[in-house]
């Protein structure tokens, strides 16, 4: 379950000490949860932990799924998956309707199972305080009662007057939390929601073998329900289908001489809880007659107004103590977990004490609505008939069930620890598909930090290298400029102009796990643009980039706007580093061949390959300023609007820094260079005709010079702007 984190921090990594008040089944599964993220964890329960008795929990498909991520098989400890719902009417006994959730449970990604709490709560205890199991096991301390809670220090204080600190406190300690009023605002004190309901398990056998019963127990694994006008029963089988629990759900007047505020442990009447449900049934009252009453218990329903908030500095409170569930949806142990496992989730290991503040926001946005949502949910379902007709309101559980159970706290909580973290990272890249999160690529190499360690040592063990072949040619402004989007122009009124042919291979690349490709681009020379507000950029411009790759095609298209386009792109060297041949093709039709020769050593450049740049010599209209880097269009066509476009902007990346590891570049000039360019018919380039027609009509007055440029350390485009 453990996840790596992305943070920021210079602290060095270390497990959390985290202090959870309560043992309960969300405090037991926080430790758990926590436990398994590698976190030291100390567990302060106020009881002596007696087992309780007489009582069972729903682990719906949200729930039971946590679980199994933790590797608690609820199956395994006596579970029983629920395989339908039954509703009789409470008067006469006849059955209202059925539904078969056998079928149902298809659409959940897992079962919905019923389970004795305490076989639940063992269970998690074990796994979360025992020496087997993911990371270091935590310390159960029992009979330990908390007098104070300083959420900013993180700090407990006990009856006996001792204290312990930590990094983050959780308060599991129920609804009547001690912790919780240590969240301004959340001094708030539960109230009795008008409803009480009496308790007990009876041994599926004893209604079996019972002719006025047996019938309710024929589809053994079925939730059954009598609900009347303001009361009703509710039955379920446990302990691998040898128990049925009951919850008999009433008025809190009818039952308030048995309850005296001590918990939900307080023993009950039969006699009152018999009178209570006099007008049921014979079988309902039957099930009644069988209940032990030493063992039989009632407890106030119990609510509480919604808390302006779960955390506060390094306090989190969870499950009834944050949002304490009336019993109708079977939802309250459910979400204790989701709030236990979304904590874990928030605070992988490698979490610094620093971060915790901010990843409790995370885990507030992730649990805050959702929680008092399903609690919504359930005083619906709750309500009396008559209350929801005068209300106009209408039951929707198949709405309820698809909210509750078709959810997953764990992935939910992380994705959204994820988008925070990346938030953070201002090196994150995203392209399409991007509902998978951020992409790697040149600018985010092997989804790491371009500067990380990782990253430093590759390049280091295997260098990246580049070698680039350049052609410089005269040619005719006057065709070139049809090429120009508005606001570029030439730089020099003269109707000859400079444009190069350059051919780069790189190899060694990080970012393609150590390989490299090819590039071929016409870069036309000395060009302007002038911005809305008047100034102006001097630089190459770049109206067509072909590669044979396709990662750095769709890299430099999404992320950089570039002008790129798949073409093969063949380099065969002759005679060392004196002569070269290139061609460019696609699928066998060649388009374009150069040749460069006679290449000789020259003494180094900057890196790059045009370096050097023209001075006055002599009368005649001044040079042109420097070129600063290369401009090129970016364009995206609407979806669904042909000729129209969704974005078109002028880019201009300023020549590079140079890498880390770069080493001064060898640098071979020639005078001897041939440029053949040939137009071609849709038949044999059926989608790039269209440029290799206009290449080929361009005109060539000459060649200039020919380069070629070994380099050790491969610049980065990453410094690509928008202009306007």
């Amino acid at each position: 379950m453990a996840t790596t984190p992305n943070g920021t921090s210079s602290e060095p990594a270390r497990p959390l000490r985290i202090l959870i008040i309560g043992a309960g089944i969300g405090g037991l599964t926080t430790a758990l949860a926590l436990r398994q993220q590698g976190h030291d964890i100390q567990i302060f329960e106020s009881s002596k932990l007696a087992q309780e008795t007489g009582a069972a929990i729903h682990l719906a498909s949200n729930a039971n799924g946590l679980l199994r991520r933790m590797g608690l098989d609820a199956g395994k400890i006596g579970g029983v998956e629920c395989v339908g719902v039954t509703e009789y009417i409470p008067q006469t006994g006849a059955v209202k309707y059925q539904i078969d959730t056998s079928q149902m449970s298809k659409m959940w990604q897992h079962p919905w199972h019923l389970v004795h709490r305490a076989h639940l709560h063992t269970a998690l205890k074990d796994m979360a305080t025992g020496q087997e199991g993911k990371g270091q096991a935590a310390k159960l301390h029992v009979a330990s009662r908390v007098q104070g809670v300083d959420a900013e220090g993180a700090t407990l204080t006990f009856e006996d007057g001792t204290s312990v600190s930590g990094d983050f406190l959780v308060g599991a300690d129920g609804v009547h939390s001690r912790a919780r009023s240590s969240i301004p605002g959340g001094d708030k004190k539960p109230f009795d929601s008008g409803k009480s309901a009496y308790r007990f398990l009876l041994p599926t056998e004893s209604l079996s073998s019972d002719p006025q019963t047996v019938e309710l127990v024929s589809k053994i694994g079925a939730l059954v329900m009598w609900i009347a006008e303001d009361r009703r029963l509710v039955m379920y089988p446990c302990v691998n289908k040898t128990m049925m629990n009951f919850v008999a759900i009433h008025p809190s007047k009818e039952s308030e001489a048995d309850i005296t505020g001590a918990g939900w442990q307080e023993a009950g009447s039969k006699a009152r809880m018999l009178h209570i449900y006099k007008d049921f049934a014979p079988s309902v009252l039957a099930i009644l007659e069988k209940a032990d009453e030493s063992k039989l218990k009632v407890w106030q329903l119990l609510d509480m107004e919604q808390m302006p908030s779960f955390i506060h500095e390094k306090l989190a409170v969870i499950g009834d103590a944050a949002h304490p569930f009336l019993p109708h949806q079977g939802q309250g142990g459910g979400q204790a977990i989701e709030d236990g496992v979304a904590l874990a989730a928030v605070l992988p290991f490698g979490t610094k004490p620093s971060e915790i503040k901010d990843r409790l926001q995370i885990f507030e946005e992730c649990r805050y609505e959702r929680a008092h949502r399903i609690q919504g949910y359930t005083r619906t379902a709750g309500m009396d008939t008559a209350d929801l007709a005068a209300k106009g309101m209408k039951l929707d559980m198949m709405e309820y069930m698809g909210y509750n159970f078709g959810h997953d706290a764990w992935d939910h909580t992380t994705k959204a620890l994820q988008k925070h973290l990346e938030a953070r990272d201002k090196s994150l890249r995203f392209r399409n598909p991007v509902e998978f999160g951020v992409s790697p690529g040149p600018r985010r190499p092997l989804g790491m930090h371009p500067t990380s360690a990782e990253i430093h040592a590759l390049r280091k063990g295997t260098p990246e290298k580049s070698r680039t072949y350049s052609i410089r040619f005269r040619t005719s402004r006057t065709y070139l400029q049809n090429l120009l989007p508005a606001g570029f122009a030439f730089t020099s009124p003269a109707t000859v102009a400079s444009a190069s042919i350059i051919c780069t291979t790189l190899d060694g690349m990080t970012w393609l796990g150590g390989g490299g490709y090819s590039m071929l681009g016409l870069y036309i020379h000395g060009i302007n643009y002038t911005k809305q507000d008047g100034s102006k950029f001097f630089g190459t411009y770049l109206p067509v980039l072909f590669e044979n790759a396709a990662d750095p095609i769709i890299t430099g298209r999404d992320e950089l706007g570039m002008p790129k386009l798949f073409a093969d792109i063949d380099v065969k060297e002759n005679d060392g580093n004196k002569s070269s041949e290139i061609s460019l093709s696609w699928r066998g039709t060649t388009f374009g061949t150069f040749t460069v020769s006679g290449l000789t050593p020259e003494e180094p450049v900057p890196n790059g390959v045009n370096g050097a740049q023209p001075v006055q010599r002599g009368p005649g209209p001044p040079p042109p300023p420097p070129e600063a880097g290369t401009f090129y269009n970016r364009y995206i066509p609407s979806v669904g609007e042909p000729g129209k476009a969704d974005v078109e902007y002028p880019v201009f990346i300023p020549k590079p820094e140079a890498a880390e590891g770069t080493e001064a570049p060898k640098s071979f000039a020639s005078k001897t260079a041939t440029i053949s360019l040939q137009g071609k018919d849709w038949q044999t380039l059926p989608t790039l005709h269209h440029i290799a027609d206009w290449l080929a009509a361009m005109p060539m007055y000459g060649v200039e010079e020919a380069k070629l440029v070994r380099s050790i350390g491969v610049s980065d485009s990453g410094g690509a702007r928008r202009l306007d």
